[in-house]
């Protein structure tokens, strides 16, 4: 039996993500990436084309898992996710999608389940090691698995207009108080999150190939894939 033991990024997601803000975030990311992460969902669609059964972790709401279902009417769409309010968002949305509670560093499924594996925004939150370990597990062979989230950009400029814009959303928390946490917090997060080193490095001890990573919007988002051979 495997044991999973609670750690700061568990902690992180359940004080970030509540019952009072789960109704309201959809807009909240919309208006926060300046509509960018419809696109950076659109990309990690384009690297699952040809899967029929897809694990998406972190699902929250549901605006992968929606776009995926509605992508392809032959596609199935399994969503996992810690907080169980945001499930309930995703019912109100889509009777498409098979919701389970959950945390992906220990998942509830059969080995080789599904044709891949998809995830927006959980890899700074979790021990990736144990998530990478897992997606091989219930990946099929040539299956296919995607990490996206938020990254801190290098480029020293680019830096400077990043960080002004994160003090604009703490100054924005006096007004959405039920975000307010998640503005004053999440640029330490960011910055302090070693996830793209980490997946890179878990996916290749894991025996995944054909890793790739890629940068979005002068470096504030990236997208690793791997195929489970």
């Amino acid at each position: 039996m495997i044991l999973l033991q609670r750690h700061t990024g568990h902690d992180k997601a359940r004080r970030f993500f509540t019952p009072d803000n789960s109704s309201s975030y959809d807009s909240v990311v919309r208006f926060t990436t300046l509509g960018r992460d419809y696109v950076w969902k659109k990309k990690i669609i384009e690297m699952i084309e040809k899967e029929t059964l897809i694990l998406d972790l972190a699902c929250g709401t549901g605006i992968l898992s929606s776009l995926i279902a509605f992508s392809n009417n032959t596609r199935k769409v399994v969503g996992l996710d810690l907080i169980f309010p945001y499930l309930e968002s995703v019912k109100k949305k889509t009777d498409k999608i098979s919701l389970m509670n959950g945390t992906a560093e220990i998942l509830p499924y059969k080995n080789k389940s599904f044709g891949s594996v998809v995830s927006s925004y959980l890899a700074k939150y979790v021990n990736i090691e144990m998530v990478v370990a897992e997606c091989w597990r219930v990946l099929e062979d040539n299956g296919t698995v995607v990490f996206h989230d938020f990254t801190f950009p290098q480029n020293t400029v680019i830096r400077h207009i990043w960080r002004a814009y994160f003090l604009i959303l703490r100054s924005s928390g006096l007004l959405v108080k039920n975000w307010a946490t998640v503005f004053r917090e999440l640029d330490q997060v960011i910055i302090n999150s070693k996830w793209i080193t980490n997946t890179r490095e878990a996916l290749k001890q894991t025996g995944f190939r054909d890793i790739k990573c890629t940068y979005y919007n002068l470096g504030i988002s990236a997208i690793i894939s791997a195929s489970k051979p």
